[in-house]
């Protein structure tokens, strides 16, 4: 069964990077990123955040931007989340969702 708590806990993550990376994150114009999924450890020490980047060649760029600033983000959750602190986060490429946006332009060319 699904801790009620722990989804919420990932949605409020999701919810406040979303718009701490809107705000914050130092991309070029036309890179779109957004946060598709979070998944939190159980003991809440890490958070696995995944994201897409479109167009999909500047992932490597936007990857290590958040990467770099992690932290600062981490200091930003903790104010949020009043835990004293933030989980680790962990950003990497969501790979499922990049295969369901292949396979529905694979379709849209049908």
């Amino acid at each position: 069964m699904v801790d009620r708590h722990l989804v919420r806990y990932q949605q409020l993550i999701q919810e406040q990077l979303s718009s701490l990376i809107l705000r914050e994150l130092d991309v070029e114009p036309g890179i779109l990123v957004t946060i598709s999924k979070v998944i939190v450890s159980g003991d809440l020490q890490v958070a696995d955040v995944k994201i897409t980047v479109f167009p999909t060649d500047k992932q490597g760029t936007v990857l290590q931007k958040l990467r770099k600033t992690y932290k600062e983000y981490e200091y930003y959750l903790a104010d949020i989340l009043s835990r004293g602190r933030s989980p680790e986060l962990r950003f990497e490429i969501d790979s499922e969702a990049l295969e369901a946006y292949e396979v529905e332009k694979l379709l849209d060319e049908l």
